[in-house]
């Protein structure tokens, strides 16, 4: 009896081996795809141009105008959208576009892929307002979003936006928020394959006050850093900047901010620790008495929050301003910065990262960076691309770029990351039963 229940214990349990074996196997013969999704740039506006930067002529693009097209070769490097928005197979490489109003402003941002929440800390509605949310659906089927919005007199009525498969829409900002001068967006897609971008114009009259593309982020934090910030000094007086701030939860916040910059790491004057009301967008004035052309800033606060900079700028012409957001840590990826020639920004305690430079010329010019605190890189005249690889842990980039038109400047970040889905395995057994 003894022998016949042992037998009956060594047949199951090699049973459970063999039917273990046999679903490992099947998991592990399971096969993926992997690709990074096409990236959408935004449509030119009226009285505007815009320039995109691509790796090369033969990358793939079609134009989100309707009719879906099939895709085909860009033919250039430095691709010039007419009008409608354009949608990038850059793969591993990010697009970038350069926005402006000639002799008025510019800006730029990056090309990106569809994303799930973006917040957009800037713009206005008040009378200098001629800024804007613009959507573009690059997806075969309809688009739904949310839009959600907090200005200084608290939340404001939200909008619930729809509009058709592979096409865009604009909405003003001053529809968003009438008579409202301090603007903080919330999108979220319901529907659709939508990519979001914010333009921040201003003018009085005739007269512009300059304009810049409103880079997004995608969460409330309680510590980020915003980092390549432009500072001027004009007739021996440091410029000053504006910190816009948003708790959007029910509880203020409490905010310390440092600044970082060549000339040392300090807390503004009132931001050691500052209270910030919830639900109000929040303009804090940043005078900082620095020598330094560029500085950062780290902000840690006990309750998660969005937060931009609102810099100021005077070239020899004309009047413009740029935006500066949350930047994510730096990862290794590629972009495209044909006819750019960006200035780089890193911060962190400890800095170290790799530049390969893709010349025009076909050759690679590799920099080393190295630093403590933030370190400032300026790119190649004539490179078509940058690869950023060997980054340490903690570091954050920005880009800055300056033209006859004005500056701008965006996160460096990928525009789009590689995605992994699983293809399903053909089972003859299942069809035939």
């Amino acid at each position: 009896m003894k022998n016949r229940r042992a037998l009956l214990f060594l047949a199951s349990l090699c049973a459970v081996l063999v039917l273990g074996n046999l679903f490992a196997s099947g998991v592990s013969g399971k096969k993926f795809s992997e690709s990074f999704p096409a990236s959408a740039c935004p449509p030119t506006g009226v009285g505007m141009s815009s320039l995109v930067s691509t790796a090369s002529g033969n990358t793939p693009f079609r134009n989100v105008s309707g009719k879906i097209s099939s895709f085909k070769k860009i033919k250039s490097s430095r691709y010039q959208i007419a009008s409608d928005p354009i949608l990038i197979d850059g793969r591993q490489v990010t697009p970038v576009i350069w926005q402006s109003v000639p002799g008025s402003w510019a800006g730029s941002a990056i090309c990106s892929s569809p994303q799930g929440e973006q917040w957009f800390v800037g713009g206005a509605g008040d009378i200098t307002s001629k800024g804007r949310l613009l959507l573009v659906n690059s997806g075969m089927s309809e688009a739904i979003v949310d839009v959600a919005v907090w200005s200084e007199s608290g939340v404001q009525t939200g909008k619930v936006i729809s509009f058709p498969a592979n096409s865009f829409t604009q909405i003003k900002l001053d529809a968003l928020a009438p008579g409202q001068s301090k603007l903080t967006l919330r999108v979220i897609p319901r529907a659709g394959r939508v990519s979001a971008y914010m333009v921040d114009e201003r003018g009085r009259g005739l007269r512009s006050l300059g304009g810049d593309l409103v880079s997004p982020v995608s969460a409330t934090s309680k510590d980020f850093v915003i980092a390549g910030i432009p500072h001027q000094i004009i007739k021996a007086t440091p410029t000053s900047h504006i910190l816009r701030i948003l708790a959007p939860g029910g509880v203020s916040a409490n905010v310390h901010v440092d600044l970082i910059s060549k000339d040392g790491t300090f807390a503004p004057v009132g931001l050691d620790q500052r209270s910030i009301a919830p639900g109000v967008v929040t303009e804090i004035v940043l005078a900082p008495e620095i020598a330094a052309t560029a500085f950062s800033l780290r902000v840690q606060s006990d309750q998660p929050v969005v937060a931009a900079v609102f810099s100021p700028l005077s070239l020899s012409g004309p009047r413009d301003f740029m935006w500066n957001t949350a930047t994510p840590p730096l990862v290794p990826f590629t972009i495209a910065v044909t006819g750019l020639q960006p200035t780089l920004v890193f911060s962190g305690d400890e800095i170290s990262l790799k530049i390969d430079a893709r010349l025009s010329s076909g050759k690679v010019q590799s920099s080393r960076i190295a630093g403590q605190d933030i370190v400032i890189w300026k790119s190649p005249t004539n490179a078509l691309s940058l690869m950023i690889s060997s980054v340490s842990n903690g570091v954050y980039g920005a880009v800055i770029v300056t033209s006859t038109s004005g500056v701008g400047g965006f996160p460096l970040t990928p525009g789009s990351v590689l995605t992994r889905a699983a293809i399903p395995n053909s089972n003859i057994s299942v069809i035939n039963r």
